[in-house]
């Protein structure tokens, strides 16, 4: 796929590669240090469009906040009657209870070389970065627990999910240091993330999913085995849906240095197209077929409309009520 090269003019068949975000060591940088003030603020902007309410529900028991008493009915559980407002009224009341419908999630996003591809707009790096800082600040205000994963096969980070506000700025720092450098094997690191993950929860995948979809499906089929929640959040550039190219060109691979493709673009427009096409419905069908969700992304859309859009239609199929959380399961 496109993604996994980078066009290079004829004439300049070795310029350098922008790199897609800073490295750990900068992060003490003034510099870095006002990137990751700007991705809080983004994020901080975007969720404040997407709020839909508290994320609590009243049951009838649990390791719960307790709501209020009620007066007990046939069918009732005898264990819930308070014994003491009895005593005092000579009847029978039943507790209830608000429970924190508290969320595990983890953000999986992939750092490997194709993700730093990015021509008329931002790489598929950054669109990530800063789709899942807006995704960990609305879970958080939530008060759901996150956790973030930078999928790579040699430099990956496993940040385990916490429910603490102070949180959000680990996570912020550890997004703006991911890079997006080698060759990646994203079953693999799915896999691997997925057997650190203590308690079932929520798997939010942000990748451009480029490789073997046999093996993802494999990774993917295991999470949803241990009960995870799978979401797929399939990142690409508009290049890569297009293929409007014109000229003869030179495209290097952002994974193996080695390898170079000589191209005349309009000449094999068609071939990509149709590739591309198949690749997207196999994709789609797969994490479906699984019973996950999949919401396609391209770096030249508004994150904040692709992100309404997607928790709108997510709550809707889901059948949750306009007063619960905008991420849940």
């Amino acid at each position: 796929m496109l993604g996994l090269f980078r066009r290079q003019s004829k004439f300049n068949a070795h310029a350098p590669t922008k790199k897609s975000g800073a490295g750990a060591s900068d992060l003490v940088d003034p510099v870095v240090m006002d990137q990751i003030g700007h991705l809080e603020l983004l994020s901080r902007t975007v969720v404040d469009g997407l709020l839909a309410g508290k994320h609590r529900s009243t049951t009838k028991g649990g390791c719960c906040e307790f709501a209020q008493h009620r007066q007990y009915a046939p069918g009732d559980e005898i264990r819930q009657i308070d014994w003491q407002v009895y005593a005092r009224n000579d009847r029978y009341f039943v507790r209830q209870f608000e429970e924190e419908t508290n969320l595990h999630a983890m953000l999986a996003v992939d750092s490997s070389g194709s993700m730093n591809f990015g021509l008329s707009t931002i790489s598929k790096l950054d669109y990530a970065r800063r789709a899942a800082a807006c995704l960990a600040r609305l879970l958080l205000h939530q008060r759901d627990s996150v956790g973030l994963t930078v999928l790579h096969e040699s430099n990956s980070r496993f940040i385990p999910a916490k429910q603490h506000a102070a949180h959000l700025r680990t996570l912020m720092a550890a997004l703006q240091s991911a890079d997006a450098s080698g060759e990646g094997n994203l079953s693999h690191q799915v896999q691997h993330c997925v057997a650190r993950q203590r308690r079932r929860g929520l798997l939010v995948l942000l990748s451009d999913c480029f490789g073997d979809l046999d093996e993802l499906a494999t990774a993917l089929r295991i999470a949803r085995a241990r009960g995870h929640d799978v979401v797929v959040m399939h990142i690409l550039a508009p290049e890569e849906l297009t293929f409007n190219f014109r000229r003869w060109s030179a495209f290097q691979s952002l994974e193996i240095a080695s390898q170079r493709l000589h191209l005349d673009p309009p000449a094999v427009r068609d071939q990509y197209l149709q590739r591309m096409r198949t690749f997207l419905a196999d994709l789609e069908e797969m994490v479906v077929g699984l019973g996950g969700d999949y919401v396609r992304m391209t770096t030249a859309t508004d994150l904040a409309d692709t992100l309404g859009w997607f928790l709108r239609n997510r709550m809707a199929r889901r059948g949750l009520a306009t007063n619960r959380g905008a991420v849940g399961q």
